[in-house]
Formats: structure tokens, C-alpha cells, sequence
């Protein structure tokens, strides 16, 4: 087969649209208030990022260690809001139930206000 008889390709593809997810989905960002040591700052976070993620591309350091809610390095105390954490296997109902959350695990389900810096105060 000679190279003279093959007809060119032509390749499309799609062009990327930025801050766009899929067409007819949105995602939903969310005003998150975080109480550090060295002040009160607020950030957007949306629904599928973790706050601790959110917190970092905004500028802010946090404490971590594991990134994968098995430790308290990133913990802190919910003041006013909800999370899903339900990535995280390390805080104990009690704990949950007092309001403590990892932040590395944690995606905002509305605003949301967190204290930061609550390791010690886990016990």
C-alpha cells in the first residue's frame, strides 16, 4: 500500500472550558470561615474539596499529617455549619458528636465556620 493513497485523519477535540465541570452540572462553593491562631480568614470551598485543600490554595497553612483522616493532626471544632466527612475513619462518634472534624476529610455542605489548631482539645 502505498502512502500516496491514505487519506489524512483529521482529529477534533473538545476545547477546554475553564471553571466548568460538565455541561448542565454546577458545583456549589461555599463560604468557610476558619479561626486560626493568628486570625479569623475566609475562603470558598466547593462541595467535592476538601477544606484543608481549599484552605491551602488559598494561602493559608494548616496543620496535617496523614491527608487521609487517620490521624488529629488537622483537627478542628465545627462552630456553626455541616460536613461530610465520611472519608475519615479516625474521630469517634463522641468526637463527632461534639462538633470535631478533620479537615483533610472534610467537604462543606453549606457555610461553614471552623475553629483550627483543636488536636489537643480531641483529649
Amino acid at each position: 500500500m502505498s502512502l500516496a493513497c491514505v487519506r489524512p485523519t483529521r482529529v477534533f477535540a473538545a476545547k477546554p472550558v475553564k471553571g466548568r465541570v460538565a455541561r448542565g452540572m454546577t458545583v456549589q462553593a461555599y463560604k468557610v470561615t476558619l479561626k486560626t491562631p493568628s486570625g479569623t480568614s475566609e475562603i470558598e470551598c466547593d462541595e467535592n474539596t476538601y477544606v484543608l485543600d481549599a484552605a491551602e490554595s488559598a494561602g493559608l497553612d494548616l496543620p496535617y499529617s496523614c491527608r487521609a483522616g487517620a490521624c488529629s493532626s488537622c483537627a478542628g471544632k465545627i462552630e456553626a455549619g455541616e460536613v461530610d466527612q465520611s472519608d475519615g475513619n479516625f474521630l469517634e462518634d463522641e468526637q463527632l458528636e461534639k462538633g470535631f472534624v478533620l479537615t483533610c476529610v472534610a467537604y462543606p455542605k453549606g457555610d461553614l465556620t471552623i475553629t483550627t489548631h483543636q488536636e489537643e482539645a480531641l483529649y
